[in-house]
């Protein structure tokens, strides 16, 4: 008893407070740019230096809209955050990074949790187009994606190893593999714990035709 207790005290412990609403809802995460998917992807990309970071929506399953005002505490992250992914950093050419991308989209239809929640990165989509064909543009820091080019990418352990459809990560060059990394949940804990209080709102990085 003494220690569950100890461990709900930590888990309730205030990590940080919204001056925005933060959304998790699931059709959002498996559709559309979401701004709980964009505070997770940040501090992947913030933790790891990398270029960009890549999350599937699927893996985040709070389901739910925090008001502004709301203080989030480490358990809310868990709840976001239940499957205990770490973080993995692999290197990925630009092509490489499309084809993520065209996965991510490939099944919009169903709201499948390959879905891509993104940093660093901004794409425009068309779910009318035949999948593997409905990027019709990407960027990375305002330049255009250069299919040639090395970019560092953050993601979790479970896509590094080709989950949701993500093949092209396995044969990418491990920086950062499975195992290795810190637990996604502390590194959000750390991302929050250093901004106090979150503004996060969706700013069109992920765009669709509609």
């Amino acid at each position: 008893k003494t220690y569950t207790d100890d461990f709900d005290k930590q888990l309730d412990q205030p990590v940080a407070t919204l001056q925005g609403e933060l959304d998790s809802r699931q059709d959002l995460l498996r559709s559309a740019e979401s701004s709980m998917g964009d505070l997770i992807a940040e501090a992947l990309r913030a933790a790891s230096g990398a270029d960009i970071a890549i999350v599937n929506g699927g893996g985040i399953r709070g389901n739910r809209l925090y008001p502004a005002g709301s203080v989030l505490t480490r358990k809310d992250i868990q709840r976001e955050l239940p499957f205990d992914n770490s973080l993995a950093v692999v290197e990925l050419s630009g092509a490489d990074i499309l084809a993520a991308l065209e996965n991510g989209v490939s099944r919009f239809a169903d709201k499948a949790g390959r879905f891509p929640q993104i940093a660093g990165l901004a794409f425009l989509f068309d779910p009318g187009k035949p999948a593997g064909k409905r990027v019709v543009s990407a960027n990375v820091a305002g330049a255009l994606l250069d299919p040639k080019k090395i970019y560092k990418v953050a993601t979790n352990d479970y896509m590094a190893g080709g989950g949701d459809g993500y093949d092209m990560m396995v044969k990418a060059k491990k920086l950062v593999g499975a195992g290795q990394g810190r637990l996604l949940t502390q590194l959000v804990v750390d991302y929050l714990s250093t901004k106090d209080k979150i503004a996060q709102q969706i700013d069109g990085r992920i765009r669709r035709v509609d």
